[in-house]
C-alpha cells in the first residue's frame, strides 16, 4: 500500500502531543523521535499503534 509518510507524521505528532499535553509527560520523547524516523519507521510506528490497519 501507499502511505502519505508525511500525513502519518503529522498524525503521529498529534498523537503524542494530544498524550502529552493530557497528563503523559513522556510523550515528548515519541514525539521528538517522529522526526528523525525513517519512512518504514513511520508506518511501522502508525501501524503498531493503530493510525492505520
Amino acid at each position: 500500500m501507499n502511505y502519505n509518510v508525511e500525513e502519518l507524521r503529522n498524525l503521529l505528532k498529534d498523537y503524542y502531543g494530544t498524550a502529552m499535553f493530557n497528563g503523559f509527560p513522556m510523550a515528548v520523547i515519541d514525539l521528538g523521535k517522529v522526526d528523525r524516523m525513517s519512512d518504514e519507521e513511520v508506518i511501522e510506528l502508525a501501524y503498531k499503534i493503530g493510525i492505520i490497519e
